[in-house]
């Protein structure tokens, strides 16, 4: 017998809602920036070191720093839909010596 399973089946998460596109968009753009300021993620936790680009690094640096809310993928936007405190994560940046 074959059975049939359907897309909604095993897309959604167990024991919860996923999280919409567009905020999951969110997620990935702040990813970005984050691994922009400290290089990737992957190279870290493997254990080396992160070289930075500096160009990118400059970009997220000044992403961050804006307090500017007209567009809406800004970083105050991004954290306030995220559900982040936006001027606790530039702390947080800048005592792990991230934003230096």
């Amino acid at each position: 017998m074959i059975h049939v399973m359907l897309p909604v089946q095993y897309l959604r998460a167990t024991g919860g809602h996923r999280m919409e596109p567009q905020k999951r968009l969110m997620v990935a753009v702040l990813q970005t920036v984050l691994d922009d300021f400290r290089g990737s993620g992957y190279r870290c936790a493997a254990g080396f070191p992160a070289p930075k680009d500096q160009r990118a690094y400059a970009q997220a640096r000044a992403y961050v720093a804006s307090t500017d809310r007209t567009w809406p993928f800004s970083f105050e936007n991004l954290c306030e839909a995220i559900g982040l405190d936006a001027t606790g994560l530039r702390q947080e940046l800048r005592a792990t010596g991230a934003s230096e």
